[in-house]
C-alpha cells in the first residue's frame, strides 16, 4: 500500500456510528412488538387470563432482538456483498484479510462473538478496533474479516 494512501480499515469512528445506526433499525422493529404486545398482555390479565401472560411481551421481544441483530449482522451482509444497511450509508465493508467476500460462517462467527467485543458497554470492541494493527474486533479476529472504507 502507497504510504500517501489512507488505511482502509483505520475507521472507527464510523464503525461506532454504523453499529449505532443498524441497533436503531433493529429496535424500530422490536419497540412495536413490545408495546402491542404489553397492551395486549395487560388486556389479557383484565380478562381473567392466566398471570403467565406478562412475559410474552419481553420475551417476543428478546426473541424479535435477536432475530433481527442476526439479520443485520449476518443475512444481509451476506446476501448484500458484505454490508450492513449502515455500512452501505457510510461506505463501509466487510471483507476476508485477503480481500475476498467472507462465507456465511464468517458473519456468523463475527455476530456470536458481538458479546465479547460489547463487554464494558461495547469498550473492549471500541479498545481492540483502535489499538490493532488493523482495526480488528474480537470477531474480526477470530472470524479473519476486516472492515473497510470503500471508495
Amino acid at each position: 500500500m502507497d504510504s500517501a494512501e489512507p488505511d482502509p480499515t483505520k475507521v472507527l469512528l464510523r464503525r461506532g456510528v454504523q453499529w449505532g445506526l443498524d441497533r436503531l433499525i433493529v429496535a424500530a422493529a422490536a419497540v412495536p412488538v413490545l408495546v402491542l404486545t404489553e397492551f395486549a398482555a395487560f388486556r389479557a390479565l383484565l380478562a381473567g387470563w392466566p398471570s403467565v401472560v406478562i412475559y410474552v411481551p419481553a420475551t417476543l421481544f428478546l426473541l424479535v432482538m435477536i432475530v433481527g441483530n442476526w439479520v443485520i449482522d449476518v443475512w444481509l451482509p451476506h446476501r448484500g456483498n458484505g454490508a450492513t444497511p449502515a455500512m452501505r450509508w457510510l461506505g463501509l465493508r466487510i471483507v476476508t484479510e485477503r480481500g475476498g467476500t467472507p462465507p456465511l460462517r464468517a458473519y456468523t462467527i463475527r455476530w456470536l462473538l458481538s458479546v465479547v467485543d460489547g463487554v464494558l458497554f461495547g469498550l473492549v470492541g471500541a479498545v481492540t478496533i483502535a489499538a490493532g494493527r488493523r482495526h480488528q474486533r474480537v470477531g474480526d479476529l477470530v472470524a479473519r474479516t476486516l472492515v473497510v472504507r470503500v471508495r
